[in-house]
């Protein structure tokens, strides 16, 4: 089939703000548009700044901060989390669920 490749997934993308005994103080979600789940999750997984912008409403900036460290990795074929530090050592919780 022709243009299969330039299918866009959808991706709900959540951060979380979190105080040191795990309280969630803040949170942000965002809808993304990437092109293939595995890429996704391999720039998680290697903690790379991948700029992007919201294709519902207006969020938009990295979907982690350079620099950053990522720790407790979980996903499937729908379902992203982990814990993401960032050079200060603040954590923060990221979901991502693919539409």
């Amino acid at each position: 089939m022709e243009g299969v490749d330039n299918v866009m997934i959808k991706v709900i993308e959540t951060n979380s703000s979190v105080d040191g005994e795990n309280t969630i103080k803040d949170h942000q979600s965002r809808v993304i548009g990437i092109d293939s789940w595995d890429k996704y999750i391999q720039e998680i997984k290697d903690a790379k700044a991948v700029y992007r912008s919201s294709i519902i409403g207006s969020l938009h900036g990295n979907t982690i901060q350079s620099d950053s460290k990522v720790k407790n990795l979980i996903y499937d074929e729908f379902h992203l989390s982990c814990d993401v530090y960032n050079r200060f050592g603040i954590m923060s919780k990221k979901l991502a669920y693919k539409l």
